[in-house]
């Protein structure tokens, strides 16, 4: 017999009812749909199983799955009602305790707020702006201070500079083209790189190269050899919760343009986590060992770009993770930041930013610690590392990356000559 899932909703009370078995074949229907009303903001569900009649252990999997998916965003999903059979492999697991709801919950409504779903008291402001809706927004409250590392001459064809290696501490943030520390000459192994709370992500310079990664662990800090790239210490004090303003998803170059309203900066270093309605970016797949004056990365030459880079052609990721580290800024004529940053949209802004994208995990609504984000989204392995492009052009364009909610951290960029 096959599963149904039907929706209801009552008294702004959401319901899933399932029907017929709950099984390996049909356990991650359940899954899906769960993550669905997550990404929708709908955080307390409740599973009625009283029309299913059997469960197996994959199906119990994804009900502990499910149930951890909703706590993780401060909400609930637990099960109201079951089976005679389902309750009693229930009892007999010694998961109904956990996954039921007790007979007073059962009675009250998921919307009514319960202990896990308060919010602590802030004076933290939510507003809209263009397609944007912050939440809880707090505008920084000191600046972080980074340097450019390495030579944009290694992607330009030029002889291998000397590179840099440098430690990735928990308040620590990267990106560019550079490599998990190891021996080795560095033009053979720096790709895109993006690091961030003692975690440090690469793609070697390979097509379909996997995405490998060092995070900090006891005594160990991670290591980096970066040709190229920005790296700065200090979290940002700024940060908010977002989400879409409309039937839009919030194109990531429109929320950098949006926090620079609630700052006088002139350059920011931005980091964001979130539910990916699409990325538009770019992989390097040839090592720059090989680059030279004529065929590089960076020549302007469609034929040319095609053979060192992989393009997305539209929008890709959707409905995955991603934390994006990265710079903007308003001068594009900065002496500084010139070699290193791009337009950002079709607006005045520039800036460079990279993304990882890790499976599908649903994030709690409004702002939250940085470091708790990324290590909670890093649990799971990496499954891409892109350079990000913005790419609007009507009809041929590629897009824009966007996210359908989220947190974002932002504080003004000093950067300077010396060491960051």
């Amino acid at each position: 017999m096959d599963m149904t899932i039907t929706r209801r909703e009552a008294d702004d009370e959401l319901i899933l009812v399932v029907s017929g078995r709950l099984d390996a074949e049909h356990a991650d229907d359940l899954t899906r749909a769960v993550n669905d009303e997550l990404r929708r903001g709908r955080h307390v569900i409740a599973i009625d199983l009283r029309e299913c009649g059997f469960l197996s252990s994959a199906g119990i999997r994804v009900l502990l799955g499910i149930h951890r998916a909703a706590g993780r965003v401060g909400g609930r999903c637990l099960v109201r009602g079951a089976s005679e059979p389902v309750r009693k492999v229930l009892e007999l697991t010694r998961l109904a305790a956990m996954l039921m709801e007790p007979p007073a919950a059962a009675s009250r409504r998921p919307s009514d707020p319960t202990p896990e779903t308060l919010h602590p008291a802030s004076a933290a402001v939510d507003l809209t702006s263009g397609g944007v809706r912050f939440l809880g927004l707090e505008r920084p409250t000191s600046a972080v201070h980074g340097r450019l590392v390495g030579s944009a001459e290694i992607a330009a064809g030029g002889r291998p500079q000397p590179h840099e290696r440098r430690r990735i501490a928990r308040d620590a943030f990267a990106l560019g083209l550079a490599a998990v520390a190891e021996d080795g000459p560095l033009a053979d192994r720096a790709g895109e790189m993006l690091a961030a709370c003692g975690i440090a992500f690469h793609r070697r310079p390979r097509p379909f190269s996997v995405v490998d990664y060092m995070a900090a662990a006891g005594d160990l800090v991670p290591e980096v050899d970066i040709a190229h790239g920005l790296l700065w210490t200090g979290l940002p004090s700024g940060r908010a919760g977002f989400e879409m303003a409309s039937d839009e998803p919030v194109a990531i170059d429109e929320l950098v343009a949006r926090i620079f309203e609630q700052t006088e900066a002139d350059v920011l270093a931005v980091v964001v986590a979130g539910e990916l309605a699409g990325l538009v970016g770019a992989e390097l797949i040839r090592p720059l060992a090989v680059a030279s004056a004529s065929d590089r990365p960076g020549l302007a030459d469609r034929a040319v770009a095609a053979r060192w880079l992989s393009f997305s052609r539209e929008p890709v990721h959707a409905r995955c993770a991603a934390v994006v580290v990265g710079v903007a800024t308003r001068d594009a004529a900065s002496a500084t930041l010139a070699p290193f940053v791009r337009p950002l949209g079709t607006g005045t802004l520039h800036g460079h930013l990279h993304a990882v994208v890790f499976p599908p995990r649903p994030l709690a609504r409004g702002t939250g610690d940085l470091t708790t984000t990324i290590e909670g989204l890093a649990d799971a392995a990496p499954v891409a590392l892109m350079h990000l492009l913005t790419d609007p052009q009507p009809v041929l364009g590629s897009g824009r990356s966007a996210m359908d909610r989220g947190r974002c951290w932002f504080a003004p960029l000093v950067v300077e000559a010396g060491a960051a």
